[in-house]
């Protein structure tokens, strides 16, 4: 019983519908239907999105009105299901969006019972964006509005005031200067449609702002490379918002824009790709084409050059005018050692075959800076490189040491040095050729040095292949030395004379005495190629000498040095036949006498070969005991040995006897 009574409420439910899809037969679309109001009750014949609609029966009805809109053409609720009825009963009201502009029907259902009628009507629903536009203020209370928006067909503006807003006025797409109130703060622009009159655009909305003017400023002006293939960068300021900034270039027939080259406000360094050689400005004035202004104008400072007999020509195109200063850099160093030449600058302070690269900064008249472009100058010439100076001098080797002495405090890169060397009375022979100012040796020995004496010179050879004159001829002191009596109390010494860097100039000679380790003891003046030493150290068995020579042309603080020579003299031993230890005050040690006595070994044996002595200096005697106990007269045998200072071995041997 319950399942049939729920099959018969279904069937109460369902029937309505079925009668009601029946009865929808009559589709007109009637113009005149019905009307669509908008929110002021005026008849509207398009809808806005965002603008509320509501709609009215033109005919008597005692029916129920339902209305529905769908987007499209003669789109309607007809064919709906599960019945055609639009679904809003009035009161209704319909405000498009975003998602249906374009056409939308309304249908409107008159549900007179026994007799429904269904009519529609296709509407138009308008977008309503705010259009778009800019604003530049001016000067003397105008601005530039340009109306960039194509949406609408006419257009209003109202002023933002602190007072409130100023009354609406028309204004044509594009640009237009219109007067500003007083104090407005912005301006808010309204779209309208000649077909639809009761749409109008969102509000668009631009404040009004200007920047005092200022006076545009062009502080420095770089060349890549010469004009008028090189880029020039110039570095700009003052460039506040609200104007307009031009780039102007006068080369010779008065300043023209440069339209390739935008320039934006604020202070973004400018690029001009092949720049012409002239005078650049930055002009300024604002959008309504008043408050006229420029910077101080930059000539271009464009840099070429050539080289040619060991000399560096910067050329200049310089269009900076009278009274600019320049300072120049050579690979990054500033100079000042430039001579003036006619279209440029000349710099003689140059090595052939190295290659400069040099920057030309103009401080021009106003302030503004011209930088040059960085150009490259290889050195050439066929000129030959200045004569070199040479010193020979010995170490305390006796090597002797041969050093250069150039221009320049360095070897010009791809130079080199050729020596040559003559030997007694044989011609000039090539002793090497070196690719740095490091000292060259001759390893020759001293006795053949002796016999034959050598002289030195030197040429400079540039990477242009030309070649110094040969250094005046440097011949080192060759010091010889010997004992001038049979016991070396006085030494013997000649040499051979010096020849330095100028050959007219007389040498000076100090004759040194060295310690063995070749510390200088004393130093004494000579003079001639003789000397005879007569107060040689008492104390040292070995006399080494060497010469120390200045003048003749060497540098100043510069020595050159003989060989060392030395006087090997005769070490003296003298050990008594016989000593008495008694007691008495006389001959009671055996002590060892002689000269030039160091470090020797003295050892004293008896008749068995047993050592009853040792000692290794003077101080240090034998007073004939023996481990302790008391002489033993009789006859002993001593050894002594020393090296000498020259490294020889000296010895002797002999008999002592202690007598009573």
């Amino acid at each position: 019983m319950k399942l049939l009574n729920r099959y018969f409420l279904l069937l109460l439910l369902w029937l309505p519908g079925q009668l009601a899809w029946s009865q929808c037969e009559t589709l007109p679309n009637d113009p005149t239907a019905f009307v669509a109001l908008d929110a002021n009750g005026m008849e509207i014949t398009s809808f806005c999105v965002g603008q509320p609609v509501h709609f009215v029966h033109t005919r008597p009805t005692t029916g129920v009105l339902s209305y529905g809109v769908l987007r499209g053409t003669g789109v309607t609720f007809f064919s709906s299901t599960p019945r055609c009825f639009p679904p809003n009963y009035l009161p209704y009201t319909y405000t498009p969006t975003l998602a249906e502009v374009g056409p939308v029907t309304v249908s409107e259902l008159n549900n007179v019972i026994g007799n429904p009628i269904y009519y529609y009507r296709v509407y138009n629903v308008y977008d309503t964006p705010p259009p778009a536009f800019t604003v530049a203020p001016c000067p003397a209370n105008q601005a530039l509005v340009t109306i960039t928006d194509t949406g609408y067909d006419t257009y209003t503006y109202t002023f933002q005031t602190p007072t409130g807003s100023t009354g609406s006025a028309s204004i044509g797409r594009g640009p237009g200067v219109i007067p500003v109130p007083v104090g407005a703060t912005s301006i808010t622009l309204t779209g309208h449609f000649n077909t639809n009159g009761s749409c109008e655009s969102r509000p668009s909305v631009q404040p009004i702002t200007l920047a005092a003017p200022v006076k545009p400023t062009l502080t420095s002006l770089t060349l890549s490379g010469p004009v008028p293939n090189g880029t020039a960068t110039l570095a700009v300021g003052n460039l506040p918002a609200g104007y307009l900034y031009t780039l102007q270039v006068d080369t010779g027939t008065g300043f023209q824009d440069v339209p390739s080259v935008t320039i934006s406000p604020g202070s973004p360094p400018l690029s001009v790709p092949n720049a012409a050689a002239g005078r650049y400005r930055i002009a300024r004035k604002d959008y309504c084409g008043g408050s006229p202004d420029a910077s101080v104008a930059i000539g271009t400072l464009s840099l070429t050059g050539a080289s040619a007999r060991n000399r560096n020509q910067l050329l200049l195109d310089d269009k900076g005018g009278p009274g600019t200063t320049y300072t120049v850099t050579r690979n990054g160093t500033s100079i000042t050692s430039l001579v003036p030449i006619s279209g440029g600058l000349e710099d003689t302070d140059v090595v052939c075959g190295s290659t400069y690269n040099y920057v030309v900064t103009a401080t021009q008249p106003g302030g503004g800076v011209a930088i040059s472009n960085s150009f490259p100058i290889r050195t050439e010439s066929s000129l030959p490189p200045p004569q070199p100076l040479l010193v020979a001098s010995f170490n305390l080797n006796n090597v002797v040491v041969l050093t250069p002495t150039l221009a320049t405090p360095t070897l010009p890169v791809g130079s080199s040095l050729r020596y040559s060397r003559t030997a007694g009375s044989s011609g000039a022979v090539d002793f090497g050729t070196a690719t740095s100012l490091r000292a060259r040796r001759d390893s020759t020995d001293l006795a053949t040095l002796k016999a034959s004496p050598p002289c030195y010179t030197v040429r400079l050879a540039d990477t242009c292949r030309n070649v110094s004159p040969p250094s005046s001829a440097t011949c080192p002191a060759i010091l010889s030395a010997s004992a001038a009596d049979a016991d070396g109390s006085t030494a013997a010494l000649t040499w051979t004379p010096f020849t330095g860097p100028e050959p007219t100039i007389l040498a000076t000679y100090a004759l040194q005495r060295l310690a063995a380790d070749g510390s200088v003891l004393s130093s004494v003046a000579v003079t001639g190629n003789t000397y005879t030493d007569l107060t040689p150290p008492t104390d040292r068995q070995v006399l080494h000498y060497r010469l120390q020579i200045s003048g003749a042309g060497l540098p100043a603080g510069t020595f050159s040095y003989s060989n060392l020579a030395s006087v090997t003299r005769q070490l003296t031993l003298t050990i008594p036949t016989a000593f008495t230890p008694n007691g008495d005050g006389l001959n009671d040690v055996l002590e060892v006498k002689g000269k030039y006595l160091n470090n020797y070994t003295f050892v004293v044996v008896d008749r068995n070969g047993q050592q009853v002595f040792r000692g290794t200096q003077r101080s240090e005697t034998w007073d004939g005991t023996i481990k302790g106990h008391a002489p033993v007269p009789g006859a002993y045998v001593w050894r002594f040995q020393q090296d000498n200072e020259d490294g020889t071995l000296f010895s002797a041997t002999g008999a002592v006897t202690i007598l009573k």
